[in-house]
């Protein structure tokens, strides 16, 4: 067989193709974790967002955060603690989400718990959301787990 130009240009383009296609099946595996699935609907409560991050404003230090070798403590003021209707505490993990934990928190209840055992080392997202006088509230702190 001749090796012409002819056959040159093709065997370039058969290859390219290849390439190309290879590098859709590799993109389309991938997993993307930085997106919510709801991302449409955040969007359009955000105006809603705006309005609970200015009210949750005056107790940003509400919250104090502590480690100690088993566990991962947060502190709630007892004054925020007594006026709380229900809330959750969401150790939220910016890279994966399957590292996301949840907890409920009761009216009444100032000290949170994690096993470090549950949490991996890196950055965390702590968001304390609470409903007091059926209002919502919403505090957002970055904290380092080791």
């Amino acid at each position: 067989m001749k090796f012409n130009w002819g056959t040159g240009i093709f065997l370039f383009l058969v290859i390219f193709l290849l390439a190309c296609a290879v590098f859709i099946i590799f993109a389309s595996r991938q997993q993307v974790n930085l997106v919510h699935k709801n991302y449409y609907e955040k969007g359009v409560d955000y105006s809603e967002q705006m309005k609970v991050d200015a009210r949750s404003k005056q107790y940003a230090h509400s919250l104090k955060v502590s480690s100690s070798s088993d566990f991962f403590s947060i502190n709630i003021k007892e004054s925020l603690t007594e006026k709380i209707d229900s809330g959750t505490i969401l150790m939220f993990r910016p890279s994966d989400k399957t590292k996301d934990i949840s907890a409920a928190v009761k009216a009444g209840t100032s000290t949170m718990q994690f096993d470090k055992r549950e949490l991996v080392s890196g950055r965390y997202i702590l968001k304390f959301s609470w409903y007091m006088d059926g209002l919502r509230y919403e505090i957002n702190k970055p904290v380092n787990v080791q």
